[in-house]
């Protein structure tokens, strides 16, 4: 899903678990914008996702996450879904 297909409101994939870096495209080679620190009490929207780079991600305390879904966030900017709880980005892809 590109942004031109998203839905026209935007959806909400939650809290993130971890620092998680928020950067200007879905790769990691993409510049850094902002850093988005863990909070259960912010939940993150998105209006669209791609498949980008491959991230592996090592230190959830679920299991390794690999993942090569990246969702572009309404605020602006492109974060990893392996920052997101898993079961939130699973039901947010079927759903979108």
């Amino acid at each position: 899903m590109s942004a031109a297909d998203a839905p026209a409101q935007p959806y909400s994939i939650g809290p993130i678990w971890r620092d998680s870096n928020v950067r200007s495209g879905p790769s990691l080679e993409s510049p850094i914008q902002k850093l988005l620190l863990p909070d259960d009490g912010v939940s993150y929207d998105a209006i669209g996702w791609v498949t980008g780079d491959e991230v592996v991600e090592g230190e959830n305390p679920k299991g390794v996450i690999i993942s090569d879904i990246w969702f572009e966030l309404a605020m602006g900017g492109w974060c990893s879904a392996v920052n997101f709880d898993q079961e939130t980005v699973a039901r947010v892809v079927a759903e979108h």
